[in-house]
């Protein structure tokens, strides 16, 4: 898996090269590989699909523009999902500005993510009621704990590149998960299945 996760990320460093470089088809490739999931991500922001679409487009287009400028980033899975994060948020508030005419703190009226059955890789029948008890058990959680539960385990990041994505430091995203996890800990039963439905719990 491990392995897998390295090629995945070495794939990404030479298309975004080549995007550098001038080349359309670097580009090409990294919107082929994420766009859906950025999209996905954008939405569990702000529930418009259109508007986060035109957010992941702007991304690319800006990547595109400044390619001669910028550098390669340490994991350019990241510094997507850190962009299209960053965009939504910005271009979510300023709509909200100018819809409403007043001052509001954008980020932190969101409601990040809905877990539902269909977002655990838990696929046998016999599973349905536990997958589902997870994900209500998901949907109790603040939102900034549920969004670094999702980045680590649905879009399998490490502590620095989520820490890189939320704009915070390292400790906090594992402050964060410790968080989570002792909410589960203290009211669910289940929460060492879930702990094994997660896989690995401790950064």
């Amino acid at each position: 898996m491990k392995t897998h996760v390295q090629t995945q990320a070495n794939l990404d460093i030479l298309y975004w090269q080549q995007l550098q470089g001038g080349s359309e088809l670097g580009l090409k490739k990294l919107i082929e590989r994420y766009f859906n999931a950025l999209q996905n991500y954008g939405y569990k922001f702000v529930r418009d699909e259109d508007f986060v679409k035109d957010c992941v487009q702007e991304v690319f287009i800006e990547i595109w523009s400044r390619r001669t400028r910028i550098s390669t980033p340490e994991s350019v899975r990241a510094y997507l999902l850190g962009s299209v994060r960053k965009r939504v948020l910005r271009e979510g508030f300023r709509q909200r500005i100018n819809r409403d005419d007043e001052s509001t703190d954008f980020e932190n009226d969101l409601t990040f993510v809905e877990f539902s059955p269909e977002w655990s890789v838990i696929e046998q029948e016999s599973l349905a009621e536990t997958t589902q008890r997870i994900s209500d058990a998901l949907n109790q959680l603040p939102k900034r704990q549920r969004e670094v539960i999702y980045l680590r385990y649905y879009q399998n990041l490490d502590r620095d590149e989520i820490a890189e994505i939320m704009g915070v430091n390292p400790q906090s995203v594992s402050n964060l998960l410790q968080a989570a996890f002792k909410t589960f800990r203290e009211n669910w039963a289940g929460a060492v299945l879930l702990a094994i439905w997660l896989g690995d719990v401790v950064f």
